[in-house]
């Protein structure tokens, strides 16, 4: 399988490096100064999962001289987006399918706009990475999932080869067939655990020993639910329970990517998550104060 992966940041590089692992043919379309830095020292990963190294992974800085790809795997922030709509519309062709695998839910409207539904499959990563000094990642939990599936039946041949391929990589992978629900799930979580650790700036750990910071992520993925049930899919009480079992179950010391982002003086993705959750939540004349407080902080801390 032929996938092409825009965004070798913590994200794209892991899932990246296990694929290539499993026999997929990858290319990283990254900038000059990140291709650099891979030719240099490699695209390692160390993760509590295993370390792997690819020497000379594939690199393109030319989206027009990629090759051919099955799967177009959108890595990067939110806030990057739009800059790389371009760089997809150079490598799309009939044959291709794109997986973004961004937080939220904003993105999709943006690709269905520019691509067409039927090219766009629902996506997302669960994972706590970082890169280091060398640009190696980082993994430090034991979560590192992708969920990919079908929007539109279509979609589900491509789907099924994804699935096939991901058996052998080392990573928890799934071809997930309530992919709108998973989104939406993973809205809500990431909203309310990257809105308190970084409007806080702590770990998740000291903010579950306090009822009155408990109290407040529970608001958040209240609010979340409330804005998913308008926008068309209902997350049930298993779905908080699930939320608050995954996060009782993350070590003391994990935070968020938003957060770390945060503690580094890099942008973060508070308008692609919060600020997007607000403005569904006006559009149907939902009170959000919980959202609107945190992203109301975070956007002071961060100006």
């Amino acid at each position: 399988m032929n996938i092409a992966i825009i965004g070798a940041g913590a994200l794209g590089s892991y899932f990246g490096a296990r694929w290539i692992k499993a026999g997929a043919n990858v290319q990283f379309i990254v900038r000059e100064k990140r291709a650099a830095q891979l030719k240099k020292y490699g695209l390692k990963i160390n993760s509590v999962h295993g370390n792997d190294l690819i020497e000379s992974p594939d690199l393109v800085t030319d989206p027009a001289s990629a090759n051919a790809a099955d799967i177009i795997v959108i890595a990067v922030k939110g806030y990057h987006l739009n800059g790389i709509i371009d760089t997809v519309s150079q490598m799309i062709d009939e044959n291709t399918y794109i997986l973004p695998i961004l937080n939220g839910f904003q993105h999709y409207s943006i690709l269905f706009d520019h691509f067409g539904k039927d090219k766009v499959l629902g996506g997302l990563a669960n994972i706590i990475a970082t890169l280091d000094e060398f640009g190696h990642v980082v993994h430090t939990s034991k979560i590192h999932e992708i969920r990919f599936g079908a929007l539109l039946e279509n979609q589900q041949e491509v789907c099924e080869k994804l699935a096939v391929l991901s058996e052998d990589a080392k990573m928890a992978s799934s071809y997930s067939h309530e992919i709108l629900m998973d989104i939406w799930y993973k809205y809500m979580f990431i909203t309310a655990f990257s809105g308190i650790t970084t409007v806080s700036n702590l770990e998740i750990g000291s903010l579950l020993k306090q009822e009155a910071t408990k109290s407040i992520i529970d608001h958040l993925l209240k609010e979340m639910q409330i804005i998913a049930k308008h926008e068309g899919v209902v997350l049930g009480d298993q779905h908080l329970d699930k939320a608050w079992q995954t996060l009782n179950n993350l070590p003391a010391d994990a935070t968020s990517s938003m957060h770390q982002d945060y503690r580094k003086g890099l942008n973060i993705e508070v308008d692609h998550l919060q600020g997007a959750a607000i403005n569904l939540a006006k559009k149907h004349q939902l009170d959000v104060p919980y959202l609107e407080t945190i992203y109301g902080i975070i956007k002071v801390k961060t100006s």
